[in-house]
């Protein structure tokens, strides 16, 4: 005599099975969506830097050509950030030219300073 605990059909899926895939497919297609919001963040943090630096640039080559001594405080609007530049020059004991410059945007701040022979 057999015992049949429960018909045996392979038809499809059952809907136990499919919550449980649902479910995974969900955990991964969150990790997926956090993982693609951090570089996004990191890409801007990077463009933002990359343009203070250029910034900072041509502040520095600007003083290099004009030998002025005079301080600058400036704001410039790029790619939808404000960057505010401080730019202080003074001169050293030994006669050399020091430029300071600062730049502040968002929550971040990056100072550059050269002298010049």
């Amino acid at each position: 005599m057999e015992i049949i605990l429960w018909p045996c059909k392979s038809d499809g899926f059952s809907l136990v099975e499919l919550l449980f895939a649902l479910i995974i497919l969900s955990f991964g297609l969150t990790a997926l969506v956090h993982t693609h919001i951090i570089s996004a963040r990191t890409l801007k943090s990077a463009q933002e830097r990359y343009n203070a630096m250029l910034i900072a640039q041509e502040y520095i080559d600007h003083a290099l050509v004009s030998k002025d001594l005079s301080n600058i405080s400036d704001s410039i609007f790029r790619n939808n950030v404000w960057y505010f530049i401080r730019q202080q020059r003074h001169q050293t004991a030994d006669n050399q030219l020091q430029v300071t410059i600062e730049i502040k945007w968002r929550n971040a701040i990056m100072t550059l300073s050269t002298r010049v022979f």
